[in-house]
């Protein structure tokens, strides 16, 4: 239902798995011993910006897609969880992202205003000694490993669209609408890249190569922007509304496993492993946060 919500909205946290044995031929359920039960992420919009609707979206094997809704104005939540990635059938780690799609009201149409998403994370990233760092450049005869943080594989996007998408909550039946956004936003994300557009693209941590010298470097929150330029003509309002919410731009926020990142941190494995490996939920408050140059 359609409705003002609390500018603060209360989620759990994503919570993803790896599948590293090599005997896995299906797709492999996300165990429940994964859940964060006590762990949560904040999405606070501050000034004048309302959210309206809030939902999150991954892909179902049955399903197509299921839809959590996110907050339902007493408090309530629902587990969120990333499909999982499989390291030796890549083409089955296609539909991993973690989209959240959120309606925000009172969006600023004047020249120089922004919306940024930010995301603080764990600071830690790589294990060396018995010591945990956040930058470090590797050294022959010294073995190391990347620490298990969400933040350490994934990366962050932002996109936008100027028509209303409201997904319906469900993770029991097939909804072809809730699809058709899973999949028409996973598609457009592909086209947001680092070259294409690099204020909307984010990663906590990241790797550089040197004649075979690697050095890690991780910060303790990732920024993602969308300046008034771009998102100003997709701004809608809502006829006859009760109560005027004047501007509404729909935002969609995407978690998935960058692909450089996860191969990396498979190289560091232990090459007899085959078991599944849990990730240390360490994603703060999402923070989506308008401002003016």
């Amino acid at each position: 239902m359609r409705g003002k919500r609390s500018i603060i909205i209360t989620i759990l946290t994503a919570v993803i798995a790896l599948s590293l044995s090599s005997t896995v031929l299906a797709w492999v359920a996300v165990n429940n011993r994964l859940r964060s039960e006590n762990q949560r992420i904040t999405m606070r919009p501050v000034s004048d910006v309302q959210t309206i609707d809030c939902y999150a979206l991954r892909y179902d094997g049955s399903l197509g897609a299921i839809c959590y809704s996110i907050g339902d104005g007493e408090g309530q939540v629902q587990a969120v969880e990333m499909t999982e990635f499989d390291r030796i059938f890549r083409d089955r780690s296609v539909n991993t992202p973690l989209i959240y799609v959120v309606e925000l009201a009172n969006v600023p149409d004047t020249a120089g205003y922004y919306i940024n998403v930010r995301v603080p994370c764990h600071r830690d990233y790589i294990s060396v000694n018995g010591s945990t760092v956040n930058s470090y450049t590797s050294q022959d005869g010294v073995s190391y490993s990347i620490m298990n943080y969400i933040s350490n594989i994934v990366s962050l996007k932002i996109g936008f669209s100027g028509q209303i998408q409201e997904p319906t909550p469900t993770t029991s039946l097939r909804v072809e609408n809730n699809v058709n956004i899973f999949n028409t936003q996973k598609n457009a994300f592909k086209l947001i890249t680092e070259s294409t557009y690099p204020d909307r693209v984010g990663q906590f941590a990241t790797v550089t190569e040197d004649n075979e010298t690697f050095t890690y470097s991780k910060d303790d929150y990732v920024q993602v922007r969308l300046t008034q330029s771009e998102y100003g003509s997709s701004l809608f309002t809502i006829p006859n509304e009760p109560e005027p919410t004047g501007n509404h731009l729909m935002l969609y926020i995407q978690f998935d496993y960058d692909e450089d990142l996860m191969d990396n941190y498979i190289s560091l494995l232990d090459d007899a492993r085959d078991d599944d490996v849990a990730f240390e939920d360490d994603l703060g408050v999402i923070q989506i946060l308008v401002g003016t140059n």
